[in-house]
């Protein structure tokens, strides 16, 4: 229990968590959004390597731009361009094919910050741990991180579908009705930069600066020096 209560005194892990949990409805939408909307399911794995290529090619970029203005600031900087990017998505359809193949370009531009940078900043959070008395717990930090990014994909899959069901959205049809079209490409698009929102400012505003992490690292070392935490080998 103390350690639990530890943790949930951890205010910058409980940001993260929070910033990082609105990335799951794209990822769960993206085929159908690509089959059913734009109407061109042959399509997909072509985006699907511009996506990635293109997060490949831009990660030095975001590396060196989080050297420049911070990790956390970076990442507010990728998310508000990914927002940017899907904000004309919902309204595409199978003749803006090329419209959102420049979208897809641009949020893969994003993937590289989305992979690395609040990996990295979980790694700064876990200082905060210590240095309030948790010890050596990186890897049950890093797990709690990773069942977070599980929880993302699981709770897009719980909310989008069913909503799509409501919006009468039928696997079994040749054709899908308006409705569960204009459904489907605000829940893949529309919802996603509605959420992204209050993660920017969240990721923007993060408390864990160059500075602040200077003066935890300080304050663990006198720990250690004083034998007032566990050392990990």
């Amino acid at each position: 229990m103390a350690g639990l209560r530890l943790l949930g005194a951890n205010r910058p892990l409980r940001l993260l968590l929070i910033a990082y949990l609105a990335n799951g409805l794209p990822a769960t939408l993206f085929l159908l959004f690509v089959g059913e909307r734009l109407q061109n399911p042959e399509a997909t794995g072509p985006l699907l390597i511009l996506y990635f290529g293109a997060g490949v090619a831009a990660l030095p970029a975001w590396l060196w731009l989080s050297r420049r203005i911070g990790k956390h600031r970076a990442w507010a900087v990728s998310m508000g361009l990914a927002a940017l990017s899907f904000v004309p998505v919902p309204w595409l359809g199978p003749e803006d094919f090329w419209i959102f193949t420049v979208t897809v370009a641009l949020t893969g531009l994003t993937l590289g910050a989305d992979m690395t940078l609040p990996t990295a900043m979980q790694a700064d959070v876990v200082d905060v741990d210590t240095a309030g008395g948790g010890g050596g717990r990186a890897g049950l930090l890093f797990g709690i991180w990773g069942m977070a990014t599980k929880l993302a994909l699981a709770l897009a899959v719980g909310i989008a579908f069913p909503l799509l069901g409501l919006a009468g959205y039928d696997p079994t049809l040749q054709a899908q009705p308006h409705a569960a079209l204009t459904g489907l490409g605000f829940l893949y698009a529309g919802l996603p930069v509605l959420l992204k929102l209050p993660c920017i400012l969240i990721a923007w505003r993060f408390p864990l600066d160059a500075a602040a992490q200077a003066r935890l690292q300080t304050q663990i070392h006198r720990q250690y020096d004083r034998g007032g935490a566990d050392e990990t080998p």
